[in-house]
């Protein structure tokens, strides 16, 4: 199959599913000193050059707490966001608490301009749900350069068991790499 070929099929979409096309190039004959230097292979096939210090990329999680006093936390909403543009929100997990476990409520086409507003409610009895400090949600970033990310955290709203408005206050910490 000439590479030419593979070109075409991407282009016209006879792949499924978004899923990468493997590339077979025929051997016309074996050289067993350069079959596998990857500097004798075509360049098309070679891997992309590293990226220069503007496409440097890491990866961090921002844990987000709620603190509902002495309260039972049954539902909350909150809007986090990425404030100076090197941060991208690629994904959100859930919280400790069994209420919580599941990743909250959000848009995921909002993450896409590193700004997210995630809910979640239980309908649990307040003996099963968290009080105090809680961590509620985890969100993952792609960080790209080397300036330190910022970001704000707005707490909506808070609500007991009783769907009565309660005060409490939202933190977040990014996690330290182990």
């Amino acid at each position: 199959m000439p590479l030419v070929w593979v070109k075409e099929a991407a282009r016209e979409g006879l792949h499924s599913n978004n899923a990468p096309i493997a590339v077979f190039v025929p051997v016309q004959h074996f050289d067993a000193v350069n079959s596998f230097n990857p500097f004798s292979w075509p360049a098309a096939l070679c891997a992309q050059q590293p990226a220069g210090e503007e496409g440097r990329s890491r990866f961090c999680a921002v844990d987000i707490y709620v603190d509902s006093k002495n309260a039972p936390l049954a539902a909350y909403q909150l809007e986090f966001s990425a404030t100076n543009g090197v941060a991208k929100i690629v994904g959100i997990e859930g919280g400790d608490s069994a209420a919580f476990h599941e990743p909250p409520f959000y848009d995921t086409r909002a993450i896409q301009h590193e700004r997210v507003i995630v809910a979640a409610f239980s309908t649990s009895s307040a003996d099963k749900l968290p009080s105090g400090k809680t961590r509620i949600a985890t969100v993952h970033l792609q960080i790209v350069g080397d300036a330190a990310p910022q970001f704000q955290l707005t707490l909506q709203v808070a609500a007991n068991p009783d769907g009565n408005r309660i005060s409490a206050d939202a933190t977040f910490e990014e996690r330290k790499s182990e």
